[in-house]
């Protein structure tokens, strides 16, 4: 059976190196934003190219369980329990919530980057890779992201997050720095197929957290390096023998929980919005959304990947 994915894969790689170059090539020429409009930039590419790979777990476990509708809806009752305790985290121990949504960032982003990889290998780009979107603002724009970790936690525990920060900031900066260090060093040691455009895609995508904003460098990491990734590497998944296929497949099975999760994120902003300012409320609803979504999402994956990646299923999709 022919598998698409390997050679999209690949083209994916060559075209993030030359977009993020391209981005740094024209950064001197973007125009500085007011962080409003960064936010809702930021809230409008989530939701294009972050909410739909997150939409399709409930397809993985309906394929995984071969259509058992208990399994199905024990999925469903357990993204609502962990969504919610992560959301109660927020509230109660916003600090502790941050700092704990920030380690199991690093876990996820680095572990779906990374999953051409094994052993020792893996766990060092997985910090080194994950740490884009958890550390490397704090390591090149400390003062902006303690702004941005302080409309997220509020003020009334800005001590406890200065603290916080000052206490993990130095060994996670280290640790990271380190990681990447060795990332490349091992990628240029190992020298294996596409190595050379790996390592310009770890080097650029570092450039790009030293010259953009945060937000602006997550949206293009995020968006545009991991999401897409993921969600190519799911429909290649379904139908492993037709890219075709796999995109009206990745269209039709992700768009309903897409939806449904911008309403309960339009839901939970203007509910913010009663009692803070613009910024907090987008921050929150983006940020504490997003946290809330990625605990349940990496239980659900971490399941199906345990299976053996069985074909997803089509809960939406029937007739692709």
């Amino acid at each position: 059976m022919n598998n698409w994915f390997p050679a999209f894969q690949r083209r994916h790689t060559r075209f993030v190196v030359g977009f993020l170059a391209v981005a740094l090539l024209v950064s001197p020429f973007v125009p500085s934003l007011p962080l409003a409009a960064q936010l809702t930039i930021l809230a409008l590419a989530v939701a294009i190219f972050g909410l739909p790979h997150g939409a399709l777990d409930l397809a993985l476990v309906q394929g995984a369980s071969r259509g058992s509708w208990t399994a199905l809806v024990g999925a469903a009752v357990l993204y609502l329990i962990a969504a919610g305790l992560v959301l109660i985290a927020w509230v109660s121990a916003p600090v502790a919530a941050l700092f704990v949504f920030l380690a199991i960032a690093v876990i996820h982003f680095g572990l779906g980057d990374t999953e051409d990889l094994r052993g020792l290998q893996r766990a060092v780009e997985v910090v080194a890779r994950g740490g884009f979107a958890a550390i490397a603002p704090l390591v090149f724009h400390p003062q902006t992201t303690r702004d941005l970790f302080a409309l997220l936690v509020g003020p009334a525990f800005a001590t406890r997050l200065d603290a916080a920060v000052a206490f993990v900031a130095t060994p996670a900066t280290w640790l990271w720095i380190a990681c990447l260090v060795i990332a490349l060093i091992w990628r240029g040691i190992q020298r294996a197929p596409g190595w050379l455009a790996a390592a310009a895609e770890l080097l650029l995508t570092t450039a790009i957290f030293v010259v953009f904003h945060p937000l602006a460098a997550f949206l293009l990491y995020f968006c545009f390096v991991h999401s897409v990734r993921h969600i190519a590497d799911l429909g290649a998944a379904r139908f492993p023998d037709s890219a075709s296929r796999a995109r009206r497949w990745l269209l039709l099975e992700s768009l309903p929980f897409t939806i449904a999760t911008l309403l309960l994120g339009a839901i939970a902003w203007f509910a913010f919005a009663r009692s803070v300012t613009f910024d907090e409320a987008m921050m929150r609803t983006i940020f504490w959304g997003l946290s809330a979504l990625t605990v349940p999402h990496m239980i659900l994956t971490a399941w199906w990947h345990g299976r053996g990646d069985p074909q997803p299923g089509d809960l939406f999709a029937r007739h692709v």
